[in-house]
């Protein structure tokens, strides 16, 4: 995700952020910190929204066998 812009909210309008997705598979969301999120798939535990926003990327390491940032 790369962000072209983004302009700050005034009185009379919101926030406004425009960005260029990188890939097909690529999503974009949006959360609120204070709000309540169920999880997808088969895992269905509900969160507040703080804890995805502090959230880090990571990937499986197959030699290490453990989660890397």
């Amino acid at each position: 995700m790369k962000i072209i812009k983004d302009e700050i909210a005034t009185l009379k309008r919101p926030r406004r952020v425009t960005v260029e997705l990188q890939h097909h598979d690529e999503v974009l969301m949006s959360f609120r910190e204070g709000n309540y999120y169920k999880l997808g798939g088969q895992v269905e535990d509900v969160i507040q929204g703080h804890v995805i926003i502090e959230s880090d990327a990571v990937y499986w390491c197959s030699i290490g066998q453990r989660w890397e940032a």
